[in-house]
C-alpha cells in the first residue's frame, strides 16, 4: 500500500496522494517504519503544492519515527525534505540543523548516500539566504563537485548556477570573484550545448552570462545576453522575471529610466504569473525604488509633465501589487 502511495507521488497526483496518506494514517495498523514512510511521502507532496507548514509537520513526524526505529535511509531522506521545508519558511536555523543532522548519520546510510549532493546544495542556498556568502560558496562548491564527479549534469548545472549568484554577490567587494564566475560559465556552456532542445539550460546559461557582464561593467553586452536568454525560454515566468530585472539594471546603467520602468513592469507581470509572493514583493520594492529615484527623469522622458520644483521633491510610491485571488 505504501508503494501505491509512492506511485501517486511519482505520477504527480499530489493532492490525491496527500488525501490517501491522511486516510491511511487515520485507519492505523501500520508499523512505525511504515508510518514514517507515509509521513515522508506526504511531506514531499506538500512541498510540491507549496503547503510548506504542512510539509514541516509531516517531515517532523517522519524524522521522529525513522530515528526511533533506526531506519537511517528513511531518516536521511526525511531530514533533507524537512530542512527544505524549514528553509522555505525562512526558518534557517532549523533548516541548517536538519542538513547537519543528515551528515551526522552518514556512516549509517546506504541508499541515502546518494542525497549528499542535494544536501550540500540546499545547505549552500540556505547560507546564501542568510547572507553568509563564504559558507554558501563552500557548500555549493562541494555540491557541484559531487555532481560533476558522478556526471550528473542537472545537479552540477543547478549547483553552479547558485554558486555563480553567490560569487557575483561577493564580487562587489572582491573583483577576483568575476574570474571565478568566468571559469564556471565555460563549464555551464558545455552542459547547455549537450541539451540543445531543453531551453532551461541555454536560457539559464545566458542569464548568468548577462549578470556577469553587467557586474563586469558591460551593460550593452549584458542587455544583449539577457534578451537572448528571454527569447530562448519565454514561457517560464520565473526565468522571465529575472531576465527583466537584469534588463532593468542594464537600462539604468545606460541612463534610460523609461526603459528600466518598462522592464520592471514586465517583471511585475511575470511575478504575478508565477504566483510567487516573494517575487511579487521584490518586484514591488524595485518598482517603488525606481519611481522614487528616477520618477522625475521618467516623466521628463515621457514628456507627460514639466519638471519643476514640486516634482523634483518627492514622487509618491506605487501601491503594492495585488493578485486576483478569486
Amino acid at each position: 500500500m505504501v508503494d501505491a502511495l509512492a506511485r501517486l507521488m511519482e505520477e504527480g497526483r499530489f493532492t490525491r496522494c496527500i488525501d490517501t496518506a491522511d486516510q491511511m494514517l487515520r485507519q492505523g495498523g501500520w508499523s512505525p517504519a511504515q508510518m514514517a514512510a507515509i509521513h515522508l511521502i506526504s511531506c514531499r507532496c506538500r512541498l510540491q503544492l507549496q503547503d510548506v507548514q504542512g510539509a514541516v509537520e509531516a517531515g517532523q513526524a517522519a524524522v521522529r519515527l525513522a530515528q526511533q526505529e533506526g531506519q537511517y535511509d528513511l531518516l536521511g531522506r526525511a531530514l533533507l525534505n524537512l530542512g527544505t521545508a524549514h528553509a522555505a519558511l525562512q526558518q534557517y536555523d532549523q533548516a541548517l540543523r536538519c542538513f547537519f543532522d543528515y551528515f551526522t548519520h552518514m556512516p549509517h546510510y546506504q541508499e541515502a548516500r546518494r542525497l549528499e549532493g542535494a544536501v550540500w546544495k540546499h545547505l549552500g542556498v540556505t547560507y546564501q539566504r542568510r547572507l553568509e556568502p563564504e559558507k554558501a560558496a563552500y557548500a555549493l562548491e562541494e555540491a557541484q563537485r559531487w555532481f560533476a564527479v558522478r556526471q550528473i549534469d542537472h545537479g552540477a548545472f543547478t549547483s553552479r548556477h547558485d554558486l555563480i549568484n553567490v560569487y557575483l554577490y561577493m564580487s562587489a567587494a572582491d573583483r577576483s570573484k568575476l574570474v571565478a564566475v568566468r571559469r564556471l560559465l565555460f563549464r555551464q556552456q558545455e552542459i547547455a550545448r549537450r541539451y540543445p532542445t531543453e531551453p532551461y539550460y541555454t536560457g539559464t546559461y545566458l542569464l548568468d552570462v548577462s549578470a556577469w557582464l553587467l557586474r563586469s561593467g558591460r551593460p550593452v553586452l549584458a542587455a544583449v545576453a539577457a534578451s537572448e536568454a528571454l527569447a530562448v525560454w519565454p514561457d517560464d515566468p520565473v526565468h522571465a522575471f529575472h531576465c527583466h530585472l537584469v534588463l532593468h539594471h542594464c537600462a539604468l546603467a545606460r541612463e534610460s529610466p523609461r526603459l528600466a520602468l518598462g522592464h520592471v513592469l514586465a517583471a511585475c507581470s511575470a511575478a504575478v504569473a508565477a504566483a510567487d509572493p516573494q517575487l511579487e514583493r521584490l518586484a514591488t520594492e524595485i518598482l517603488g525604488d525606481l519611481v522614487e529615484r528616477e520618477g522625475v527623469a521618467i516623466l521628463r522622458e515621457l514628456g507627460r509633465s514639466p519638471v519643476d520644483s514640486v516634482l523634483a521633491g518627492k514622487v509618491p510610491l506605487p501601491p503594492p501589487l495585488r493578485r486576483n485571488l478569486q
